[in-house]
């Protein structure tokens, strides 16, 4: 089962996605999602510190199965990561929808950040920790990028739990479905026509989508979007990273909404 869901058809066919290490059990269990199944190794199952043994007692409360192994077959499922000789099985949660989100956010308008062909599972992690921090409504998967990889899960550091997460067929269907709800698209991109400073906020909601880190956004998705953005920058610095990019729009964004609130 944790072979399984460390690949897309896997967790397809099982519905079940993993979690590794001592942390993301903890805060799964903070955020009150169900991990049924856990695989440990025999060494951590006997470990004596407090907090192993509190988050094993806290995993059995909640109906969670512990299943010992040997401790050589937890370090090849784990890689040899150091993060807690533990892997947890959830289920994967039902499917949001856009319209899902944006009726959960009726009181605002929605800030949403679309990651359109974001390959690199850690790039989707890191994503989704800037959107929850910077406060944006819900994260969009779109085509390739899958949140609930397991380098995504752990790089996310738990903000998957807290998180609204979409995911679309592609950046091509999702994008006519924005304009069909009123929020403007924002493409993030090197020779974007418009400084982020300048960018107006859409009267119903923004969604700043980003590429991926290579090659960014692909030209087809560029021209369906309402507008390019660039972050201005140093002259000699080619760009920012993808992640880094989201969090200085969202940031902006998101700052700039928090004092029309006050206002």
């Amino acid at each position: 089962m944790v072979r399984r869901a460390a690949t897309a058809a896997g967790r397809a066919q099982s519905g079940y996605f993993s979690i590794e290490g001592i942390r993301l059990h903890e805060r799964a269990l903070r955020a009150g999602r169900q991990v049924e199944m856990a695989v440990l190794g025999r060494s951590f199952a006997q470990d004596p510190s407090p907090r192993i043994q509190s988050l094993l007692h806290d995993l059995q409360q909640a109906a969670c199965s512990l299943v010992p192994v040997a401790d050589e077959v937890m370090i090849d499922l784990t890689g040899g990561r150091d993060l807690g000789a533990i892997i947890g099985l959830l289920p994967l949660p039902e499917p949001l929808t856009l319209g899902d989100v944006i009726r959960n956010s009726a009181a605002e308008p929605p800030l949403l950040l679309v990651a359109a062909g974001v390959k690199d599972p850690g790039n989707a992690g890191a994503l989704m920790r800037t959107t929850l921090a910077c406060g944006a409504t819900a994260f969009i998967a779109c085509g390739v990028c899958d949140p609930y990889h397991p380098k995504a899960v752990r790089t996310s550091m738990g903000s998957l739990f807290k998180l609204p997460v979409v995911t679309a067929v592609s950046a091509q269907e999702l994008l006519p479905q924005l304009a069909d709800f009123g929020i403007q698209s924002v493409g993030l991109a090197v020779d974007g026509t418009v400084p982020l400073p300048q960018v107006e906020t859409a009267e119903k909601g923004t969604a700043v989508v980003v590429g991926c880190e290579a090659w960014g956004l692909s030209p087809d998705v560029q021209a369906a979007l309402d507008c390019l953005v660039s972050i201005p920058m140093r002259k000699d610095v080619d760009s920012f990273s993808v992640n880094a990019a989201a969090a200085i729009a969202l940031y902006e964004l998101g700052l700039r909404r928090a004092f029309e609130d006050l206002a």
